[in-house]
């Protein structure tokens, strides 16, 4: 039986070099970085999409800008190149491989989403936004794939220990926010590449246009007030 063939788009990050090391295990995975695909280049993506050969089985999106500034002191080109980082490039990318018959049939594909996929927050608007509007594209492409058989998901992290939670939260921040989680811990980039790795199997067969959520109980009790 072949090995299937994987593409993990910004897969160089803690979350997407995990997944990356556990779909190496059993699939030929591609993971992109942005010295060969820089999302917020049109040029970058569109010379990168017509250089793809593969037939993929999975595909999975880990983009994440995510610079924290107020609405008003953000500028709108620098709006505008989170989004289409974080969102318009996936929509991109999907619409490419699906015209040139580049997904396989019966593949999936996985969004890395966020907390603030659902949730507002001060500072936050390109990446909440973005990852908003990815959870509507999640849902709307898991209806018009089905005639192909391509399901589609998105994993919604809650607070992972990784270096862009360390970068973007000073260390009583976190420590606050153990205390808020239920299980009191961070989680761990693989129980992320985990359930990447079962949305992607035979076992989630059945498993399309949903978002699960690994946040060790976080939003159980609701999220922070006034932020």
């Amino acid at each position: 039986m072949s090995m299937k063939n994987t593409l993990i788009i910004s897969g160089n990050g803690d979350i997407g070099t995990s997944i990356s090391d556990e779909f190496s295990k059993t699939s030929n995975v591609i993971a992109t970085t942005r010295s060969d695909l820089d999302l917020s280049s049109k040029d970058s993506v569109d010379k990168y999409l017509q250089s793809i050969v593969t037939v993929y089985d999975n595909l999975i999106f880990c983009a994440a800008d995510n610079k924290l500034n107020h609405f008003e002191s953000d500028d709108i080109e620098r709006i505008l190149k989170s989004i289409n980082i974080n969102f318009m490039s996936f929509v991109k990318i999907v619409h490419y491989l699906i015209t040139k018959n580049l997904l396989s049939k019966s593949s999936s594909i996985v969004i890395i989403s966020s907390l603030y996929s659902s949730y507002g927050r001060v500072g936050r608007f390109p990446y909440s936004v973005s990852k908003h509007a990815l959870q509507g594209v999640m849902k709307n492409l898991a209806l018009e794939l089905s005639q192909y058989d391509i399901r589609v998901n998105s994993i919604t992290p809650g607070f992972i220990d990784t270096k862009l939670t360390r970068n973007n939260l000073p260390k009583e921040d976190i420590v606050k926010l153990e205390t808020r989680i239920p299980l009191k811990r961070l989680g761990n980039v693989k129980d992320i590449s985990n359930m990447a790795l079962y949305l992607c199997s035979e076992k989630a067969s059945y498993l399309t246009g949903q978002d699960i959520t690994i946040d060790g109980g976080f939003i159980a009790g609701g999220f922070f007030e006034n932020n």
